[in-house]
């Protein structure tokens, strides 16, 4: 009978780690090859952990001196640590079980992967201790342990530096090999102009936040995006939707409108003619040839915690490449719920641009601005509600613009021009609102951190709940 885990040693290999520590003390370059690759927890055993700090506490304080059986002792008899180093007649066998020193690499990933298999044994213990910890809510265990894994996951592989000549031959290969046969930098967003704004479309473990005054379109926005990429057979792009606002029937409801040009107000009311019942079923059916394209969590209020634990699920199972969260301000903060509403937002924040960085995909967040931006004036950076915070870790902001919308009448904008640089003086007359279903909206790139700021138009189709693009005179 096997035996549990519980009565099993932990992974371990002293001999390798007595070969790395003695190769040490016998050829101090190799303390260079392997320090990045390990560190002094590694170790199983507590002497062998104590003798590899004071490896690192001697080239500290004592630049220039050679680590060896001579200077070791009498470094840690200064610092009183001869015990917890396991002894002078310890230290002094150390150089005798090395086989070869030129595999101090090898023995260094032994104790390394041993280290890991140890960590996840005891992550398997303090699942174990949570299933019976009755103060601990189930969904923050549940995230606290996956980023657990997950941070396991990516410390396997360690990550050294490299010869700028290494990164500029990949980055030459990048540029004139990769870009132009693949014809995309990210994500394309399925508009043109937004593509060539951001360099490409949305970025790899970029937090991208989409914010406007509430019906102006931010989530006929984030829907369309997500519609193109979806629901694009050419290059199909899995996408996870967070709505926290409306119901995945309502949100399908929308997309429906938008793939079969139905107004949505007839659809909702049950008014739809024959030739809108033949649009929507044929719609449906090449929606539902690719409905794996598209996963939905309409969980209201769901918590941070989950929405991680959740997108990582996404990512991992499914495959999912971008991830859009609908609104921020409806995400249940984990923690101290005594702290201020700013400051718990400031965490929100902070923790969905880690998660972009973790999974390595773009996040597109919804965010409110102040009902004061975008009366008188185009909205700004600053009028993002509730957190400067989301401002600063966001990596591109796009801000929406109704012209109309407006109580001043003069149109005055701050900060961008009116105007749309890339058409010409007849096409910027013909934005001009003369159809209240079909309007322009002005997008915003109001901080891009790899890239320009700028304003153009899209056209907002309110019957369908969609954006389209509008004819230019510039290609892109």
């Amino acid at each position: 009978m096997a035996k549990s885990a519980a009565t099993r040693i932990p992974p371990h290999d002293l001999a390798c780690e007595s070969a790395l520590l003695g190769s040490v003390l016998l050829k101090n370059k190799v303390l260079d090859d392997v320090e990045s690759m390990i560190s002094s927890s590694d170790f199983y055993q507590r002497a062998n952990q104590k003798i590899w700090e004071a490896f690192l506490g001697m080239r500290k304080e004592m630049p220039g001196t050679t680590i060896d059986i001579i200077s070791l002792p009498k470094y840690i008899a200064e610092k009183g640590i001869v015990g917890d180093c396991g002894g002078i007649a310890y230290i002094s066998k150390l150089t005798s079980e090395v086989p070869v020193y030129e595999n101090a690499s090898y023995y260094a990933s032994v104790i390394r992967n041993l280290s890991i298999k140890r960590q996840l044994l005891y992550l398997s213990v303090e699942i174990g201790e949570s299933v019976f910890d009755e103060t601990q809510d189930v969904k923050f265990s549940i995230d606290k342990l996956d980023s657990r894994l997950s941070e396991l996951s990516t410390n396997s592989d360690w990550g050294a530096y490299r010869e700028s000549g290494n990164i500029l031959n990949d980055a030459v290969n990048q540029i004139v090999v990769v870009r132009p046969t693949q014809g995309q930098v990210g994500l394309s967003t399925g508009f043109k102009q937004l593509d060539y704004k951001l360099g490409g479309g949305f970025k790899d473990t970029d937090l991208i936040i989409i914010g406007a005054r509430p019906s102006v379109g931010k989530t006929a926005l984030a829907l369309s995006i997500a519609d193109n990429m979806a629901f694009n057979r050419s290059r199909p792009v899995k996408v996870g939707f967070f709505s926290l606002e409306m119901s995945g029937q309502t949100l399908m409801e929308r997309l429906i409108a938008r793939e079969a040009t139905v107004d949505a107000t007839a659809m909702s009311s049950g008014q739809i003619t024959e030739n809108m019942r033949s649009a929507i079923l044929n719609a449906a059916d090449r929606m539902y040839d690719m409905s794996g394209n598209l996963l939905i969590q309409d969980t209201p209020n769901i918590s941070l915690a989950e929405i991680k634990a959740q997108s990582r699920r996404m990512v991992r199972k499914e495959g999912v490449q971008i991830i859009f969260i609908d609104y921020i301000g409806l995400i249940e903060p984990d923690g101290d719920s005594s702290k201020k509403r700013f400051e718990l937002m400031a965490e929100v924040s902070r923790s969905l641009k880690g998660l972009a960085r973790e999974l390595k995909i773009p996040i597109v967040c919804l965010s409110q601005v102040n009902r004061d931006a975008g009366k008188d004036r185009a909205p700004m950076l600053a009028d993002l509600r509730e957190s400067g915070a989301i401002e600063q870790d966001a990596d591109v902001v796009i801000l929406l613009d109704d012209a109309t919308k407006r109580l001043d009448e003069n149109n005055k904008v701050a900060q961008y021009e009116e105007e749309d640089p890339d058409l010409g003086e007849e096409q910027n007359k013909s934005l001009e609102v003369k159809d209240k279903n079909n309007r322009s909206i002005k997008i915003i790139i109001a901080k891009q951190r790899n890239g320009s700021t700028g304003a153009f138009n899209l056209l907002f189709r309110s019957n369908y709940v969609s954006f389209n693009e509008i004819e230019r005179t510039v290609n892109f």
